[in-house]
């Protein structure tokens, strides 16, 4: 016997190959069944026992041995060796067999817990022997044959019939059979009992049902062989010898064991010639036969079943071989004549071998097996072969049925007489004809597979099939109609059966009702529908001649034997019945006709015998067939008011004296007392089938409170609660009458929708809904939930024995429907709740959860919900819809919170914990036969499981999923089953399940919920770092795995969609904690596999057909083509993940309607939807929907025509077609964007978390983004994501190529915004048509979207923003010769491709800059902002100003004033920083606007200025306070600074844009200075004590602005209007002066400025010292400036002094009094001459410090660490790399050289400014000769002469010196500054003169 492993694995290819059609598996499959021949030909054989190998075994017991098959020598526990020897000896067994076994028994302890490996291995012992006989069964029943074919290759049907064909020419038929006859369960039972091999009552089961399965392998292995090839001489008499030995079952009955029946079937097939008239070439296919090929095998096996030969222990089985032996020699008559001669002899013999079997009662056998055989009505071809074998006794010898027709007759006269003389008649008078109506009443009474068989007896016109099926029908239907026509009365009843088993299907039931119609037409025959009701009126006539009034009971008395009938009469009564109830259930038109006839009336007849006393069992059938003409919705209302008028349940209040009976009296009185219950349940199934169609609610009125509550209080009190009390006879009756009335409940809650007016009612006492008091009940400790709950209880203790039993069926159906109840009001009472809380109703009412959570008064113990629990441990074998209904009501219960610990303690104490855990695992992993029901369950328990992930821990769910209850989730170990005996739970299932969808194995919609579990899980705070731990180590890196599977499909459903969706946020939830926790590797790899290439794209044939379409679609799909300037080769799995989803828009076409009103119903479905229970979309509910129009149509029903209704029907089935279309779509939509949304997460966490990704593979998914999403048909919902992520995609690119250029740029964001020009293209070698072709997508993408879509208009123009900036280029860059040349090209196109759509695309532009959502309007001004820095701004300029927007841009800039003022003077909240972030962004653009001549000329027209003086937000300056760094909100002086300073860089920029010599802007900018004055002063005031960098910011571009618009003209021009402006220009100049002092750039006063800013404390205090330093010599020179501005601009008549001739520091130090302004006499002249001398020295030391810093930075890569970190921050020195640190100090380095090279320059400029003024000062005063001039500069002769001598002593060598070396620094090439050395030479020159 080969391993168990092997014929597990030989099972599941076969299935896989077989049934699952994978033709690619097949060179496996041929290979293992070569391998497996000899295994086959001894099948089930075991391999005897070897003392070798058991002798082997001991002695591993002491030392390590070699076993065979073993990879090294090991020892063996003494317990393991004797375990294999006591298997050994059981089975006959090779003991390395039994090691095997044991060995897979100990490794399968996980999935079997509780059981020992001793007991495992039994079962794996069993598993091997039915895994290898059903994987033959697999084989034999794929070879070509003659009754079916399976949808196999040729080569694949071939290989297999050329392989059985082997098997069976070598003998395999006899060692079926001898394995049959040895193999039982009787042998193997004992076995194991006498071993003590049994385990506990689930471990029988298993064991029993593995020998029954095998067995039944065996016999069909026999049975697929008989009936695909025939059987030879050989087999057919072996098989007839095997079968003439069983015997019959213990009752004596033919049936027996199901193997023997399907063998019993192979000996029918192997004489089985239907397939003559079943195919058009039968006879080409008969000949082929054996039983036609062989000359001697009609004569052998004539000889051994005619009566001479043995005689079988079976008479049945032998009776049913001789009848289709007839059967056959029959047939025979249609072979062709050549072979008619060899078989003219046996023709003579077909009667005879019916008599034989008519002697066997071979009819009496076949209804005995159908009946004691639920099974073989659930095989097609078994039932298919007893259908032939008695079509064709009836076609084929008709003179024989004819005979014996003719016998009943003589049969039934011969009683006739026997009655009529009083006489009891022969007990032993033929009965042949009435067995065979009564076995085609078995064989057609059921019809599971729905095969309609029975249509063969009844002949359409309209058949236009072949014509000998045509023949076979009409001969068929001639027996039905003459074996009815004068018919006696023995054979009444099983001819009416026979009826009412042929009209089991819609068409047949129709033929039954029009033959039974017509046969009342013009003859008086009894089998009719007229002679049926006629009989049942009369019956009802003579059983109402009673003497008792009418009024006074409804139940009478017979009086005389008027209405007596007979024992005979009565079952002929009870198959009229049944007759009608199979036609009315099955024929709708045929329920009607009977119902609405007037002369039949069966409703009428049917009730008043129910109310007369009848026997209970017509009295049943009456209430059967009633419940059958209740399927109609107006029959069911008549219905209901005839019964109630019957009073066949007492509900009125009576005035007789009589006591009120009914079927409550027979219940109580009759039925009880002889224990059985048929009326009962005739009247459950009668309310059944009433509430299934129609719930009146005003049924009774005016006689007593209208509704059905008198019926549901009989159903509850009557017959529910006191069946557990009540005696049967059979068992089965409990549970049936308990089934009927639980479901009666059931329906009622199905029928019931919580409303307010049913608890309105109550507290009126007015009627309600039937299902309401169900519900109260339910939420209540009342006995019908106690009743409800001992039933399931009940139910679990007969499961739990794992036995037959005969009320099995319907325990399960009542167990089941206890169960539905549960979910139902679990659905219902959240809703009723809430409606009793807002009510404040006095109904006291309990969540169903808690009371399912309550005490069981049965065993004091909390445990309903182990018992509710326990079903879901049946689902998988035994009962998978109770598993269903129990998942769900567990979900329910193990998402309350409070509950948890309780689940626990109940769930998890032995041994519980195995059963519960267990059960719940194998319905994860098992295949159900039914995949629905399989997809139900497991669908329920994977949402329980996500429901209860987030729950706190410790919850059950934790405790399923294999977490630690004990210790917290985050230190959970997690291993595979086994390890350190970790027993299997529901994350290995969980996992098992995704990896078998891998192989396509698994339902679409258990997969997608399995993936959204597992990302639930992963998305969990503490579960995700031990799952994803448990998935990289355990399990092969499981997401790499399923990451490499992507796509699942190129056309996905929306299942595989979700699927995806979810498996693309584990994988960046996988990426992005792999990255934070220093996994590189793990995130490199994941991102690898969604950025590697997934499979080959022909653009030229796959692709390019579908993108054809004119315009940027086709464009872009060729673009990367140019890029590399090959084709595409390969498809990379992110870009065929996102093939595989359709952007299209979908929508349903709202239906044309004549009758209902769109504007309602629109009101309606809205109203009737319900928001779905993953968060998904809202839906409509179709069935609360389909129950208002049901209401509101029932209202109206008195007011409408028949013809009216129907077309409201019609429409109403419109709207419901059109409500369910509109769901799918509205799923749909929200899938893709589930599905996109993923994507796009995936890309954005890869894009942010590695690095691994090249920037092809981002240009690509740009183009393909806007490929998909510039489509007309695109939606906007399923945009709106992919345009968030072109802006991350194009952020990257822009991060890549500047990390290429060493900046420093950490922070994406910041680096998108960052507005440096670089030639950023040439680093990610991007091409400029690549550029083009995504800029026009961009700008297509934003006209196609409307105004309303502001979210993407905001991505899109971020992302043209940073396209547009990747194509900039730096001026100072541009001067390298060609390479300039080019870049300088990138950048015209992209603004030229941007300005190509012209008018269109500014003006969607210029609208979104003034109106709409805030953050759109601010990027749509940096947009305009990006392109008029890039391009000239004439198109631009003019379209703004031809169209007004400049106006209404200074409009809404005048309309921020007043938000302005609030954000400096109020509280500030966090949404008021829109209008601060807002107004920077139009001063930004009109900053950008400025730096142009035309520009400016634009802005002063429209009296930019102006405006920006008018504005009261610049005069709030407040005092500056505390700045603290890290709060959120910064302090209202630093927002009044953004507020400000974009108002002076406009000023600076216009007065660039204009010019120096445009006296209008610099009246302009002068004007709003003086508007502003008090802010002005107050500023220039602050500068003399500086707090901070920004109030040095501040007065940097103050005086920048100051300076560039006053000059000693403007001031003079003032002269001409009013002194007061003059005075005020004046005045700030003078402040202006008083300030230089304080700003003379030496080392001590940077220092104190440094200091009192606390730039020391910055962490990059390299950068802010030098920044800090900067815009300190900034100040020091625009002050300079100014004062240059006071002396003179070119004309003597202006020209004056402002400096006081004086070199000593008293006389400049006054100017810092501050008590009032100071003159221009108040600031020395020694000022400049220190300024001149702090800014040579500076310009000195700068420079040498920049050399040293070049130097070092050349070498950084070899400098110490100790020189590294001091240019780092703390924070990168404490936990960086040494790689890391020096990329860090090569950054600084590099700033602080760039800083310094800038100081360079100031401090230049500043010693060019100072040596004029001092030139011009000393000029002025050493040429003061005579007093007057000496008046006229404002000096005393006196000071001249002190100037004069003081010249020397401060002007001496040293000065001259020190200005001449920093002369050589700010020269070029090593030489001196030629200007400096003019002004140096002219100074000497005065002083020397």
């Amino acid at each position: 016997m080969t391993s168990w492993t092997s014929f597990k694995d030989l099972l599941k290819l076969s299935e896989s190959v077989i049934l699952g059609r994978n033709h690619e598996l097949f060179p496996d499959f041929e290979s293992m069944l070569r391998k497996q021949q000899g295994n086959f030909y001894a099948i089930l054989k075991n391999p005897e026992k070897d003392s070798k190998y058991r002798d082997l075994l001991k002695k591993a017991v002491k030392e390590p041995v070699q076993i065979p098959g073993w990879q090294t020598a090991q020892t063996l526990p003494a317990s393991l060796v004797n375990e294999a020897c006591i298997l050994s000896d059981m089975y006959n067994l090779d003991e390395l067999v039994a090691l095997s076994l044991l060995v897979h028994g100990e490794e399968q302890a996980p999935i079997y817990p509780g059981l020992k490996r001793g007991l495992i291995s039994v079962l794996l012992y069993y598993d091997a022997k039915y895994s290898q006989s059903t994987a033959l069964k697999l084989i034999v029943q794929a070879e070509r044959g003659v009754h079916w074919t399976y949808s196999l290759t040729d080569d694949v049907l071939n290989f297999l019939t050329q392989y059985t064909n082997q098997l069976f020419e070598s003998g395999l038929f006899e060692r079926l059979l001898d394995v049959h006859s040895e193999f039982t369960v009787t042998k193997e039972m004992e076995l194991l009992s006498t071993n003590q091999a049994l385990g506990p009552p689930r471990h029988r089961r298993q064991l029993m049902d593995y020998i029954k399965k095998t067995r039944m392998s065996i016999a069909d292995i026999i049975f697929s062989r008989a009936a695909q090839r025939g059987l030879s001489l050989a087999q057919t008499l072996r098989l007839i010898d095997y079968l003439s030995e069983v015997e019959p079952d213990k009752e004596g009955q033919p049936s027996g064991e199901m193997s023997n029946i399907i063998l019993l079937l192979a000996l029918l097939y192997a004489f089985d010639l239907s397939v003559i008239h079943r195919h058009d070439e039968g006879e080409e296919l008969a000949k082929d036969l054996p039983i036609v090929k062989d000359k001697s095998y009609v004569s052998e096996i004539s000889k051994v079943l005619d009566r001479s030969g043995k005689t079988w222990k079976n008479p049945g089985y032998q009776g049913l071989a001789q009848l289709a032996w007839a059967t056959t020699l029959a047939a025979l008559r249609s072979i062709p004549e050549k072979a008619e001669d060899r078989f003219r002899q046996e023709f003579e013999q077909d009667e005879h071998f019916v008599d034989l079997a008519l002697a066997n009662k071979a009819f009496v056998a076949i209804s005995e097996l159908i009946k004691n055989n639920s099974l073989l009505i659930l095989e097609e071809f078994y039932i298919k072969r007893l259908h032939y074998l008695l079509t064709d006794l009836i076609v084929l010898m008709p003179l024989k049925i004819k005979e014996l027709r003719n016998k009943a007759e003589e049969t039934a006269r011969t009683l006739i007489v026997y009655e009529q003389e009083g006489l009891v008649p022969p007990a032993h008078l033929p009965q042949h004809f009435e067995n065979l109506l009564e076995a085609i009443a078995s064989v057609y009474n059921e019809d599971p597979l729905d095969l309609n068989l029975c249509l063969e007896f009844w002949y359409s016109s309209d058949y236009h099939g072949p014509q000998r099926n045509n023949a076979r029908q009409m001969a068929l239907n001639k027996f039905v109609r003459l074996a009815g026509d004068l018919l006696p009365p023995s054979l009444y009843i099983p001819y009416t059966r026979m009826l009412g088993s042929l009209a089991n299907s819609p068409r047949a039931a129709h033929y039954v009702f029009n033959l039974l119609k017509q046969n009342g037409v013009g003859q008086a025959s009894t089998v009719s529908w007229d002679h049926f009701f006629s009989t049942l009126a009369r019956y009802l006539a003579n059983l109402r001649q009673e003497t008792f009034p009418v009024q006074d009971t409804v139940y009478r008395q017979r009086g005389t034997a008027i209405g007596g009938i007979t024992a005979q009469e009565m079952v002929g009564f009870q198959e009229i019945l049944r007759l009608t109830r199979i036609v009315a259930s099955h024929d709708d038109v045929a329920r009607v006709s009977l119902a609405e006839n007037p002369v039949w009336t069966p409703l009428v007849t049917f009730l008043g015998l129910v109310t007369c006393s009848v026997p209970l069992l017509l009295k049943a059938d009456l209430l059967k067939a009633l419940s059958a003409f209740a399927k109609s919705r107006d029959i069911a209302s008549t219905l209901w008011y005839y019964v109630e008028m019957a009073q066949v349940i007492p509900t009125a209040p009576s005035t007789s004296k009589f006591p009120q009976r009914g079927i409550h009296t027979d219940l109580e009185e009759v039925e009880s007392r002889s224990e059985e219950y048929p009326v009962s349940r005739g009247f459950l199934e009668l309310l059944n089938a009433l509430v299934e169609v129609d719930v009146p609610l005003h049924l009774g009125a005016p006689n007593r409170t209208p509704g059905i509550d008198p019926y549901v209080k009989f159903v509850v009190e009557s017959v529910l609660m006191k069946s557990h009390s009540r005696a049967y006879k059979k068992s089965s009756d409990k549970w049936q009458i308990c089934e009927l009335a639980v479901k009666f409940l059931h329906k009622l809650l199905m029928r019931y929708e919580p409303a307010v007016g049913d608890i309105q009612h109550r507290e009126r006492d007015a009627p309600q809904q039937p299902g309401y008091s169900v519900l109260v009940a339910m939420l209540q400790d009342s006995p019908l939930l106690k009743m409800i709950l001992y039933l399931i209880e009940e139910s679990v203790r007969h499961f739990d024995e794992y036995v037959d039993f005969p009320e099995r069926k319907a325990c399960e159906r009542t167990a089941l429907s206890c169960l539905n109840i549960f979910n139902r009001c679990i659905q219902m009472q959240e809703i009723f709740l809430e409606m009793v809380r807002s009510e404040g109703s006095s109904l006291r009412v309990t969540s169903l959860g808690t009371l399912l959570l309550g005490v069981n008064q049965r065993t004091n113990r909390p445990d309903h919900m182990l018992k509710i629990a326990k079903f879901v441990s049946y689902g998988s074998e035994y009962m998978p819809d109770h598993a269903v209904e129990a998942a769900s009501i567990l979900a329910f219960v193990a998402s309350i919170p409070s509950a948890q610990q309780q689940l626990l303690a109940l769930f998890t104490e032995e041994p519980n914990d195995v059963i519960i855990r267990h059960g719940i695992v194998e319905i994860l992993d098992d295949a159900f036969e039914n995949e629905e029901q399989g997809r139900k369950v497991k669908l329920c328990l994977l949402k329980m499981l996500q429901q209860g992930v987030n729950l706190p821990h410790p919850s059950l769910v934790h405790f399923l999923l294999g977490f630690s209850i004990q210790k917290p989730l985050q230190k959970s170990q997690l291993q595979n089953p086994g390890v350190y005996g970790t027993p299997k739970n529901c994350l290995h299932s969980l996992l098992n399940i995704l990896d078998e969808n891998l192989k396509g194995l698994v339902d679409a919609a258990v997969v997608m919920e399995g993936y959204k579990l597992l990302h639930v899980i992963l998305s969990h705070g503490t579960m995700s770092y031990p799952v994803l731990r448990f998935l990289k180590g355990n399990l092969r890196n499981f997401l790499v795995r399923h990451g490499e599977a992507l796509p699942f499909s190129a056309s996905p459903t929306m299942e595989q969609q979700n699927s995806t969706a979810h498996l693309l946020l584990c994988i960046a939830i996988d990426i992005r904690v792999s990255s934070l926790r220093g996994s590189t590797s793990q995130a490199q790899k994941l991102a690898s596999v969604i950025f590697t290439s997934e499979r080959t794209v022909d653009i030229a044939d796959g692709e390019a057909g579908q993108r054809r379409d004119a315009g940027i679609s086709n464009l872009l799909s060729r673009t990367f083509a140019s890029i590399t300037g090959m084709p595409f080769v390969s498809r990379p799995r992110v870009l065929a993940l996102l093939d595989s989803v359709d952007v299209s828009q979908l929508a349903v076409p709202i239906p044309e309607l004549e009758l209902f009103d769109l504007g309602q119903l629109q009101s309606l479905l809205k109203e009737c939807e319900m928001p779905s229970e993953d968060g998904g979309p809202s839906v409509v509910n179709v069935r609360h929907l389909q129950r208002r129009v049901e209401r509101e149509l029932s209202a109206l029903e008195g007011t409408m025509a028949l013809a009216q209704r129907q077309a409201i029907m019609q429409e109403f089935k419109i709207i419901l077609k059109y409500s369910i279309e509109a769901n799918g779509v509205k799923q749909q939509m929200w899938t893709r964007r589930c599905f996109i949304d993923s994507w796009r997460q995936l890309i954005e966490t890869i894009l942010l978390s590695t690095t691994n990704y090249s920037n092809d593979i981002l240009v690509q998914i740009i183009q393909e983004v806007l490929r998909k999403c510039v489509q007309d048909s695109a939606s906007q919902e399923l945009n709106q994501p992919l345009c968030g992520l072109l802006v991350i995609a194009v952020t990257s690119l822009r991060v890549q190529a500047m990390k290429k250029q060493e900046s420093e740029l950490t922070d994406s964001l910041v680096a998108f915004l960052d507005e440096r020009r670089t030639d950023l293209l040439s680093e990610i070698g991007m091409s400029p048509s690549a550029l083009r072709v995504i800029l026009k997508g961009i700008v297509e993408w934003i006209l196609k979207t409307g105004p309303s879509a502001q979210r993407i208009r905001i991505n899109l123009y971020t992302a043209l923003i940073g396209c547009l900036r990747l194509s900039a280029v730096n001026p100072s860059r541009d001067s390298r010769g060609l390479g300039g040349g080019i870049t300088a090209g990138l950048q015209a196109i992209g603004v030229e491709t941007v300005l190509e759509y012209g008018d269109s695309f500014l003006s969607a532009l210029f609208r979104d800059s003034a109106s709409g959502h805030d953050v759109q309007r601010m990027l749509a001004l940096s947009l305009l902002d990006t392109i008029i820095s890039q391009a000239p701004i004439g198109p631009v300029a003019s379209y703004a100003a031809k169209h007004g927007y400049i106006r209404h841009l200074l409009d809404i800039l005048s309309g921020l004033d007043e938000s302005l003022i609030s954000l400096v003077c109020q509280e500030l909240s966090v949404m008021a920083m829109k209008y601060l972030q807002l107004y920077s962004s139009i001063m930004s653009f009109f900053t950008r606007m400025a730096m142009t001549s035309r520009g400016s000329q634009l802005l002063l027209d429209c009296n930019l200025l102006g405006r920006l003086s008018e504005m009261n937000a610049f005069s709030h300056r407040p005092q500056a306070g505390t700045v603290d760094e890290y709060a959120f909100l910064s302090s209202p002086f630093h927002r009044f600074q953004e507020i400000l300073f974009p108002a002076f860089s406009l000023c600076l920029a216009m007065l660039s844009g204009l010019g120096s010599e445009h006296r209008i802007i610099r009246e302009q900018v002068l004007g709003f200075l003086l508007a502003h004055s008090e802010t002005i002063s107050s500023i220039l005031r602050s500068g003399q004590t500086l707090n901070d960098l920004h109030h040095l910011e501040e007065l940097s571009l103050l005086t920048n602005v100051i300076s560039k618009a006053t000059n000693i003209e403007v001031i003079h021009k003032g002269a001409d209007g009013t002194n007061e402006i003059r005075d005020q220009i004046e005045r700030l100049q003078t402040i202006c002066l008083s300030l230089l002092p304080a700003y003379v750039p030496t080392d001590v006063a940077i220092d104190r400025v440094l200091r009192f800013s606390g730039v020391e404390d910055d962490p990059n205090s390299n950068i802010a010292r030098h920044k800090a330093t900067s815009m300190y010599l900034q100040v020091c020179l625009n002050l300079l400036n100014i004062v240059m501005n006071m002396t003179a601009d070119g004309t003597r008549i202006y020209s004056r002094t402002v400096f006081t001739a004086s070199f000593t520091m008293a006389d400049f130090g006054a100017a810092f009094t501050g008590t009032r302004p100071q003159t221009t006499r108040s600031v020395a002249l020694g000022v400049v001459v220190n300024i001149i001398s702090a800014a040579a020295k500076r310009l000195k030391t700068t420079e040498v410090a920049r050399d040293t810093l070049s130097r070092k930075l050349e070498v950084v890569e070899s400098l110490p660490v100790d020189e590294i970190n001091q240019f780092v921050s703390k924070m990168i020195s404490e936990g960086s790399s040494i790689s890391e640190k020096r990329e860090a100090a090569r950054q600084t380095l590099t700033k602080v050289v760039e800083s310094q090279v800038v100081e360079i320059t100031q401090c230049r400029f500043i010693l060019e400014v100072s040596l004029v003024l001092l030139w011009k000062h000393m000029e002025a005063f050493v040429s003061t000769n005579d007093t007057m001039n000496a008046s006229r500069l404002n000096i005393s002769f006196d000071a001249s002469f002190r100037f004069k001598e003081d010249i020397t002593h401060y002007l001496d060598e040293t000065f001259y010196k020190q200005v001449e070396e920093a002369s050589k620094v700010s020269g070029t090439a090593g030489k001196p500054d030629d200007f400096n050395l003019l002004f140096i030479r002219r100074i000497r020159k005065i002083t020397q003169g």
